[in-house]
């Protein structure tokens, strides 16, 4: 399953050797890629119930399969407090559930409405311009934040690849809008 896959690639990406694996990483990593996953599925159903409904559990199988691949990395290990001379570490079952239940949450209500933007999207025109644009647009808000709050943290890489996919989600919502005003029917 598609959703299963990205839960799994980005977190194993994230100790990528070398620039591309880092790429890589931050783009799969990233909210607005998630989104779009729900709306490509919600894009080749032809049912709204199904755009909906598959939106929804493929970001949870990615959700399920990003934490239990950190689970597995060692992501959430944690020192034994009561015994820190030993350096006895386990692993935080409450940080993994709970996180793991908080975006299982988030992504049935997201993945429903990506889901269902990638349905609608399927319209012709002007009329589902606005859905075309919602994964450009996320995109957008998605690099501009991290490039604002993340950038001076994780250096050059990050700030390269957030400012190219800035850019081509401009480029694309353009194209988007473009596109629509040109192949636009005449009222008759």
């Amino acid at each position: 399953m598609t959703g299963a896959l990205l839960g799994i690639i980005a977190p194993m990406l994230s100790s990528g050797v070398g620039t591309v694996g880092q790429v890589a990483s931050l783009v799969l990593s990233a909210g607005w890629a998630w989104a779009a996953l729900a709306f490509a599925v919600g894009l080749s159903q032809t049912s709204r119930t199904a755009s909906a409904a598959f939106g929804c559990i493929f970001l949870i199988a990615a959700v399920i399969a990003y934490y239990a691949t950190k689970t597995a990395r060692g992501d959430f290990q944690t020192m034994d407090i009561h015994n820190p001379v030993l350096g006895e570490v386990h692993t935080n079952w409450g940080g993994v559930l709970g996180k793991t239940l908080v975006w299982c949450a988030m992504a049935v209500v997201l993945g429903s409405l990506l889901g269902l933007a990638g349905h609608f999207a399927r319209t012709d025109g002007m009329r589902g311009l606005a859905f075309r644009l919602v994964v450009p647009a996320i995109a957008a808000v998605d690099t501009s934040q991290r490039l604002h709050f993340d950038a001076p943290l994780r250096g050059g890489v990050a700030t390269t690849t957030w400012t190219i996919v800035r850019l081509l989600a401009v480029a694309a919502a353009a194209a988007l809008a473009g596109h629509a005003v040109l192949t636009r029917r005449p009222r008759v």
